[in-house]
């Protein structure tokens, strides 16, 4: 996330340098269309970050309480239909209840969201011997209203988790956009304009040369590739923040964001290996992947809990 507002920053620097001197596109139509582009590709990654950097830690705070709640007043309502079961003699009930508290402790959210929605409906076709059996009018509605907005909220967190992916790929469109404008047109442009607009050449090329620098690190005879992707709890599925991401044959370390996500770019052609490792998780295994030039490769890793791992055992 960070190098999006990094590259964000440097390309509204170099916007604001080309709007400092207009009369040096005068009757370049193709030119002026690519500095337009540029324009407004970095207003839309301006307007993007603006959306990332709202924190979604909110979001996984709301959803992780709402579980705890959802999950006492589900456990109290087993409880009841269990002896509702029981007095019903209704052993399939009996035994389904029974594997649903044994279960419950590991439930993933969506698990418990769909758990809670089916004792709703088995107790509220035996209400009338559930109300004898432990539970109460006021407990049984709460546990209606607990799943209902349970529901929702896995909705709601699940679309703005999409949406917050949906702009990371977008903002790594619109950067990779803007570089082929600036290597494509901009730059050729502004240095064909030395000599007539020697302040906007020297501007223009303070600034992008920090970038080519940087550049000349990797073989200059290929195009730069790139390893992204997610990391996300197996059981809530929710992203994982501060995974670490190691990639061998060069050795690189990354974390990932609050969104879960990771960036290795910059790579050159070749195969690398990629691991992922995060306190109180399993260690997932490595992954190998070959790139190409150009090439922008998704490598996502599913973490599960160490006590889920034990637990199973």
């Amino acid at each position: 996330m960070n190098r999006f507002f990094k590259t964000t920053d440097k390309f509204l620097t170099v916007r604001r340098i080309l709007n400092d001197y207009p009369d040096a596109f005068e009757g370049f139509t193709s030119i002026i269309t690519a500095r337009d582009s540029f324009a407004g590709n970095t207003d839309r990654m301006s307007e993007l970050l603006s959306i990332l950097d709202r924190p979604y830690t909110e979001h996984h705070a709301q959803k992780r309480d709402a579980a705890s709640r959802l999950y006492s007043a589900l456990d109290n309502a087993i409880g009841a239909a269990i002896s509702t079961a029981s007095e019903l003699h209704d052993n399939v009930m009996l035994q389904t209840m029974k594997n649903y508290r044994t279960s419950l402790r590991h439930y993933s959210y969506h698990s418990l969201s769909e758990t809670a929605l089916r004792v709703v409906d088995i107790l509220n076709a035996n209400l009338e011997t559930a109300l004898l059996n432990g539970i109460t009018n006021d407990e049984f509605a709460q546990l209606q209203e607990l799943s209902s907005s349970f529901r929702e909220i896995m909705q709601t967190t699940s679309y703005e988790l999409s949406s917050r992916i949906a702009a990371h790929n977008e903002l790594k469109s619109l950067s990779k956009a803007n570089n082929k404008l600036l290597t494509d047109y901009l730059d050729l442009f502004v240095k064909g304009r030395k000599t007539a607009f020697p302040a906007l050449f020297n501007a223009y090329m303070t600034e992008r040369k920090r970038k080519q620098r940087r550049k000349k690190t990797v073989n200059s005879a290929t195009e730069p590739a790139e390893i992204t992707g997610t990391v996300t709890d197996s059981l809530t599925g929710l992203p994982l923040a501060n995974a670490v991401i190691n990639l061998t044959s060069p050795e690189t370390i990354v974390n990932t964001d609050e969104d879960g996500m990771y960036v290795l770019d910059e790579l050159e052609a070749g195969t690398y290996t990629v691991s992922c490792h995060l306190e109180g998780y399993e260690v997932p295994a490595t992954r190998t992947e070959t790139l190409v030039p150009g090439d922008s490769l998704l490598v996502d890793f599913v973490l599960v809990p160490a006590q889920q791992q034990q637990s199973a055992a």
